[in-house]
Parts: structure tokens; sequence; C-alpha cells
């Protein structure tokens, strides 16, 4: 990867540079989008009698033991259980305490998936969001929340893409407060000055 001839790394002497960026490569994803629906959440955790909800938060997403079954044009029929942990918080006694508790769910998709000559692995991964509008203990080691649930399942690969850069960045000089108040500079400055 050479060096245009006269560049010195310096963005003023304009495009002149390649790089290797080595980044995720989204192949293909989709979306589940369940609005009011009701989830019961297990934990290993027991809660005591008598505590009261006070909140939930999502804290992770997998998928796990799938399987993948060719299809026509191209995709692949994904078949496997989406298991989404969250951070659940009870008060008892006066006292907030979070215990992690997990809600698996089957699912089936279709994605375009790279081939099998891929030189690199391929994962499919969950990202899981919820707005969660009430919940309730239901259980010594069960909770109930209700609201909306987006899941963004993607095909993901490490790939190394090449792209022309104009070389390295050049900073503007920092500008320090004064007395009558603070001085900003807008950064970058993409007019004349």
């Amino acid at each position: 990867m050479a060096v245009k001839a006269g560049c010195d790394g310096n963005f003023e002497d304009g495009l002149c540079c390649r790089m290797v960026i080595e980044t995720k490569r989204v192949f293909d994803g989709c979306q589940f989008t369940d609005e009011n629906i009701t989830l019961t959440l297990t934990s290993d955790s027991a809660i005591p009698q008598g505590a009261e909800f006070v909140s939930a938060r999502i804290v992770s997403s997998e998928l796990v033991g799938y399987s993948v079954t060719p299809g026509e044009g191209g995709c692949c029929k994904v078949c496997g259980e989406i298991v989404t942990r969250f951070a659940v918080t009870y008060s008892f006694g006066g006292v907030l305490t979070t215990i992690q508790a997990v809600y698996r769910e089957n699912r089936e998709f279709l994605l375009r998936l790279p081939d099998d000559n891929s030189l690199v692995p391929y994962s499919i991964e969950v990202s899981s969001f919820m707005s969660i509008g009430s919940g309730a203990i239901v259980a010594h080691n069960a909770v109930t929340v209700r609201g909306c649930l987006l899941q963004i399942i993607k095909v993901t690969a490490p790939v190394d893409i090449l792209v022309p850069t104009y070389g390295y960045c050049k900073y503007p000089p920092c500008t320090g407060c004064v007395c009558q108040g603070v001085r900003t500079r807008t950064f970058p400055s993409f007019g004349d000055e």
C-alpha cells in the first residue's frame, strides 16, 4: 500500500493514501417487534415474599442452540433460542436489590449467510431493547414485565476494508477560557476562516 508521491500523511495534501481498516461487516439482518406483550422472567435467585417490583432492564441477548437450513434464493432458515438477560430490581424492607433474570424464546427467521467458501467465520448477533411499562413479582423466582420488545438479529464477520484517506488529522489549537466567559471553537471547520 504505497503513499502517493509528495504525500506526507497530512490531510492538506489531498487524497493521497490507502488504509486497511479492520472492522465487522453486517451481511444481513432482520428484526422482531412485539408490542404490548407480557414476558415471564425467571431467576436463580429467590425473591422474598412481599417484595415489590421496582424496575427491569435488558443486559444482553444471544442466540443459542441454533440450526441453519439452506433455502432458495441464497436465504437460509435459522432456528434457535434467543436468551435475553435482564437486571431486575425489587424493594423489600426499604432495601433495593438487583438480581439477574432470563427470558427464553424460540425463533425462526430467514437470513442470507456468507457462503461455505468464506475464509472468515460468521456469527449471528442479537440485540434486544424493551420499553417496560409495568412489572410484577409473580413467584419466588419469577417476574412478569409488560411493554414493547425489539430484537435485531445480524449476521456479522470480521473483514479488512481498503479505503482511500486524506492522511492524518490536523487538530486546531485549543482555546482557553477568559474571564468574561468561555470561548469555543467548532471542530471541524468546513468553511474558510
